[in-house]
């Protein structure tokens, strides 16, 4: 195994010792899926402007719905904007616990399961379902 192969396993080693941590609650979900999309620097998914800001709310701190400010193009967005986390309202301490559950598992993780220890519907714990496999598909670049 070469360096970059063990650095590239210890990276997903440590990504995984932290998704525990993220379905806690949804603060904290929150800030472990922007530390994984945009490390420090947060950019406008719309536009790609890395010149944004946390909005507050009038005690000072995080808005309620987590929401950025981008000054480029002035729109206000969220972590889930652009992922497949985006239309869904499945909390994302959810989506980090379904995430996991999937990789941890040798076998894969079926929704029923999902909706049963998450405590959501089939439906939507098949919804999250799909959608997670569609994002841990190997990508398909031979089409034209």
């Amino acid at each position: 195994m070469s360096a970059k192969q063990k650095k590239a396993v210890q990276a997903k080693t440590e990504v995984m010792q932290e998704i525990p941590k993220a379905c806690i609650d949804e603060q904290a979900a929150v800030a472990f899926i922007e530390k994984q999309r945009w490390g420090n620097n947060a950019a406008c998914p719309r536009c790609g402007d890395i010149n944004v800001s946390v909005m507050k709310d009038n005690n000072g701190e995080r808005n309620k719905r987590l929401l950025w400010r981008c000054h480029g193009c002035k729109k206000q967005f969220t972590v889930r904007i652009g992922t497949v986390f985006e239309d869904s309202r499945i909390p994302l301490r959810i989506w980090c616990y379904a995430f996991w559950a999937a990789c941890a598992s040798k076998k894969g993780i079926s929704a029923l399961q999902i909706s049963q220890q998450c405590h959501i519907t089939y439906k939507s714990a098949l919804f999250l379902m799909h959608r997670i496999r569609y994002a841990m598909a190997e990508p398909n670049y031979d089409e034209n």
